[in-house]
């Protein structure tokens, strides 16, 4: 029998989840695991986020990691700082850490798990992506004889959430946001969800356990939803398609192909049909065929489950001593694409005025780009006012793309900046 002594930093959603699963469920993990986790200490900056019973609690972590005894640190922050030095310190003192901070991953995962071998402890994060689906360990472990070739992922549950109420029940972006605000799916301030960022972490860190490359989430393009409409959710589903924000990592070009950006998917693609504040995360390989991975992928419990798991995981291994972890070197021939060569289909929806003449003119503009166009709808007839024209293309560069719309926006018909919309089959 051993005691794990574990304290947590950061009372806030999923530290407080974190906190009342590993009380509540105390005997049932020790009657799976022969361990007892024993919480020590929480801290939380905030004086109101003080647990209502339990162990000693701080307002400064730095003070909790000094004046406690702990085995396991679990960082529930956010953030980068405290979160990283106070991190960098409990790995630097031999103590093992659980986060669930997928910006601190991103920005200093590298070394902090440089850290963690080096001092023989663990780093565990399963948390950090996905919410409660165990792609980290997935990949690590139960793939780790596979070569990963293509991943198509949704990645962040608020966006999805809000691309959902759009496509399911008609709402405009602003509505469905304020629903996501309501229903505890978007935070106060949810730019990073929206702009896309936030998915771009999460696509950083799979990356390099998928095709064991090391990149800045600063290199991988980005685009978020702002700018779509009901328009463009009504048009995708006339052509069968159905919008959703995707983290895409291709590698069967022989460089990796890595982006994030909306995308219209098949309305039978299995990626498709994951509504609400699910993700799914969906993967190519040469042993494993095509595997689909599923789950809730925002709220506390989700991401307070994967927390557990680590928690124990890591428990599990301090009681059987020695240090084990399997090596990750680094794959240096595989380079990152430039994405201007990337290649795609595109959705465009024009605002131009309704007058003879402007279509040949974008036609000839993406002709002369080398687009050719796949098929073309202009429902509504009014001379007086701009109209909306969509077109599907066939499959040309991003370079070619963002050149043709660069003239197309600067004609005198085009009223608004032209919405473009990736086809990912």
């Amino acid at each position: 029998m051993k005691n794990i002594r574990v304290a947590v930093a950061g009372c806030g959603t999923v530290g407080a989840q974190f906190i009342r699963i590993l009380r509540q469920r105390r005997a049932a993990l020790l009657q799976k695991t022969g361990l007892r986790f024993d919480l020590v200490a929480a801290a939380d900056a905030a004086p109101e986020k003080k647990p209502l019973t339990g162990p000693p609690f701080f307002t400064d972590v730095h003070r909790m990691l000094r004046e406690t005894e702990v085995d396991i640190l679990v960082e529930l922050i956010g953030g980068l700082q405290p979160a990283y030095s106070l991190v960098k310190t409990a790995l630097s003192q031999g103590k093992s850490v659980v986060t669930a901070n997928k910006a601190l991953l991103s920005e200093h995962g590298e070394e902090l798990m440089n850290l963690a071998a080096e001092k023989r402890v663990y780093l565990g994060f399963e948390a950090s992506v996905g919410g409660a689906i165990p792609i980290i360990k997935t990949v690590r472990e139960s793939f780790v004889g596979t070569s990963i070739k293509r991943m198509l992922a949704i990645l962040n549950g608020t966006t999805n959430y809000i691309l959902s109420r759009m496509s399911l029940e008609g709402m405009e972006f602003a509505h469905a946001l304020e629903k996501a605000r309501k229903q505890g799916y978007a935070e106060a301030n949810p730019a990073l969800d929206l702009c896309g960022v936030d998915t771009a972490h999460k696509l950083g860190i799979l990356i390099r356990y998928l095709f064991h490359k090391i990149i800045s989430w600063r290199e991988i393009p980005v685009e978020g939803i702002e700018q779509l409409s009901q328009l463009d959710i009504v048009y995708a589903r006339e052509l069968g398609y159905r919008v959703k924000l995707l983290a895409l990592a291709d590698t069967r070009s022989g460089v990796l192909d890595a982006r994030v950006h909306p995308a219209l998917l098949p309305a039978n693609h299995l990626l498709a049909l994951v509504e609400d504040v699910y993700n799914a995360i969906y993967l190519e390989g040469d042993l494993i065929g095509r595997s689909l991975l599923f789950g809730e992928g925002a709220g506390g419990k989700a991401a307070a489950s994967a927390v557990v798991a680590d928690v124990v995981e890591i428990g599990l291994k301090l009681r059987q001593g020695g240090f084990a972890s399997l090596r990750w070197p680094e794959n240096k021939v595989l380079s990152l694409m430039d994405s201007a060569d990337s290649l795609s289909r595109c959705y465009l929806r024009f605002t131009a005025v309704d007058r003879p003449g402007v279509l040949a003119s974008i036609a000839q503009i993406l002709g002369q780009n080398n687009i050719s166009i796949a098929s073309v709808i202009q429902k509504q007839e009014n001379p007086r006012q701009a109209v909306p024209i969509v077109m599907l293309t066939h499959q040309a560069s991003e370079k070619s793309f963002r050149q043709a719309l660069k003239s197309i926006d600067a004609l005198k018909a085009i009223r608004q900046p032209t919405v473009r919309l990736r086809l990912v089959e």
